[in-house]
């Protein structure tokens, strides 16, 4: 884990400035908003602002596009206390053909 320091935030997620280890080197990179915490996150301003302190991992880094992608999610995903998976066990031999009544929970721009 590296500590880093939040640059600025984006509907999309948030920038971190973190610095390599063992090194004064300091680069920005982007926490996706899906990568900000386990579940939904409506909106990344009520997790982070500019100047919090955070934990993150670097996922990725591109050094020829200049980019890299960082997470606050545990290596495997989930968070320190994680939920339990939900019960699909019901829906199991339901054929593919079949139509289901279900309700919105509810709406987001990306669906």
């Amino acid at each position: 884990w590296l500590t880093g320091k939040v640059a600025r935030t984006a509907p999309f997620g948030a920038f971190v400035t973190v610095t390599a280890p063992e090194s004064d080197a300091a680069a920005d990179g982007l926490v996706h908003i899906t990568a900000i915490k386990d579940g939904f996150v409506e909106d990344v301003n009520d997790e982070v602002s500019e100047g919090d302190e955070v934990q993150v991992r670097i996922q990725s880094v591109d050094v020829f596009g200049g980019k890299m992608s960082l997470t606050m999610k545990s290596e495997d995903g989930a968070p320190a206390a994680a939920r339990a998976p939900a019960d699909l066990s019901a829906f199991e031999g339901i054929p593919s053909d079949q139509w289901l009544t279900g309700k919105v929970a509810r709406t987001a721009p990306f669906g």
